[in-house]
């Protein structure tokens, strides 16, 4: 009875006693912050101005008929993911020795130089090229990240991951603004543009084709302030170099992320594509008929719900939801996204009059409500990524590789948004052409690899 007594005292003890306090959030180095999320813009702005207008470029380039102007399209875009996924990995381990700023400055010279070259280009090798060279020289995806990653702790992390995010986001919104808005530049904006040769000639993008190049002009790489961390050159590490990069997928919980990775990005550049396809094919062909400019405008306009998302939503749920179930919950949308479009194309051609070709498009109307729903989900699945960025940190095995780390987990991305735009442009194109599945072969494939995504996000609920 004394010894019961007595453990029935401890107990009241311990009850009493009060709960231990929260560590401090530390303050977000702002400064620092916005110096490389300012960097940070220049990619997707460079990434998605094309999107309103590739298709009418290729077609219009004469490198395609119109059933497969989506083929040759989506080559054209994936070559940039491509190539980036051959170097990302190396710019990642380079950032670790010589520090994040030569290389975030190397990247943005070659956006900058490639873009350029791109917008000046009137044959398809060219469009190859300069595209392909964007890619390869960009490294900032994963060193930006992983400067963020330096910068901060875990009080503050789930404020500052998203970040990036929401910087692609507005990128996203910016880059489709100017491509559509900007495209027969002389043409649309005659009392401004009119009179500029080169503007008659090459449009942005050059639509018709030009005998002759006119000289490029130069471009100035404007320098970037200091970032803080690991400008110092490399330090002596517990891991060798070869360790710092692929060695880290011999740990079972890298290799998942990393496949998880692929996955996430898959299913959203996927998306991307196949919707702008979608909007620019024919009404006859199933699509929506939508030109460059009114195709630009909904996608920026569906960027400001990602920002919001971005910014208020998803630090709101990642507290009560944590990394894991956040970023399986979004994956599992994609799958409802992927089968909302049947439905979508199926009321826009019972709605719409059939028109002949040459004929102009009816305007949507009200559909234009049903779009926007379906970008509205797609926006939303897209918190997979800031979710999948702080999976990435949590499965850090040493904080001496996390260049290499977020590198490895930029190339997986890599890989599939290089192979996303080529092989759903292809499936698109086989449904429209040979009317696979009443053309909804591409919508079926799509829908049954997000359930594939869901499930293996799953495997992430173990701990990392």
């Amino acid at each position: 009875m004394e010894l019961e007594r007595e453990r029935t005292l401890v107990n009241e003890d311990a009850e009493a006693q009060p709960l231990l306090p929260k560590k401090p959030v530390t303050p977000l180095p702002k400064g620092q912050l916005a110096v490389v999320l300012f960097a940070r813009l220049a990619e997707p702005i460079a990434y998605t101005q094309i999107f309103p207008y590739i298709n009418a470029m290729v077609e219009e380039l004469h490198i395609a008929p119109p059933k497969q102007v989506g083929f040759y399209s989506g080559l054209i875009d994936s070559l940039f993911a491509l190539t980036q996924l051959c170097t990302i990995v190396h710019w990642g381990a380079l950032s670790d020795r010589i520090g994040r700023k030569p290389v975030i400055l190397i990247g943005l010279s070659g956006v900058t130089v490639a873009t350029l070259c791109f917008g000046l280009s009137n044959t398809l090798w060219q469009l190859l090229l300069s595209r392909a060279l964007i890619g390869a020289l960009c490294g900032n995806v994963a060193v930006i990240q992983s400067v963020i990653s330096d910068i901060t702790d875990e009080t503050n992390q789930n404020k500052a991951f998203p970040l990036p995010a929401l910087i692609w986001y507005m990128g996203a919104m910016i880059g489709p603004l100017i491509g559509g808005l900007l495209s027969h530049p002389a043409e649309r904006y005659p009392s401004l543009f009119g009179n500029i040769t080169l503007l008659k000639k090459r449009s942005l993008p050059r639509i018709k084709r030009a005998k002759r190049m006119e000289s490029s002009s130069t471009t100035e790489v404007s320098s970037s302030s200091s970032v803080g961390s690991n400008d110092d050159p490399a330090k002596p590490t517990s891991m060798q170099e070869s360790d710092r990069k692929f060695g880290l997928l011999a740990n079972p919980t890298v290799r998942r992320v990393v496949c998880a990775g692929f996955i996430m990005e898959f299913l959203m550049i996927g998306f991307d594509t196949v919707f702008v396809l979608w909007s620019y094919t024919p009404l006859a062909l199933g699509g929506l008929e939508r030109k460059p400019a009114e195709i630009g405008l909904v996608l920026s306009l569906v960027g400001t719900f990602g920002i919001a998302c971005t910014t208020v939503v998803f630090p709101y749920l990642h507290e009560r939801f944590k990394s894991v179930p956040l970023f399986t919950t979004c994956i599992t949308f994609f799958g409802l996204v992927y089968a909302m479009v049947p439905f979508v194309e199926l009321i826009v051609r019972k709605v719409l009059p059939s028109v002949s070709p040459g004929q102009p498009a009816p305007p949507l109307g009200g559909l234009w409500g049903l779009i926007l729903a379906l970008l509205l989900a797609a926006r939303t699945g897209a918190m997979a990524y800031p979710a999948y960025l702080l999976v990435v940190k949590e499965a850090l095995p040493d904080p001496e590789v996390v260049g290499a780390l977020y590198g490895l987990a930029t190339a997986a991305g890599c890989l599939g948004e290089g192979t996303a735009p080529a092989v759903v442009s292809s499936l698109f194109a086989l449904s429209v052409d040979k009317h696979v599945l009443g053309g909804n072969f591409v919508w079926v494939v799509m829908g049954v690899l997000s359930i594939f995504g869901a499930w293996f996000a799953q495997s992430l609920r173990r701990p990392l």
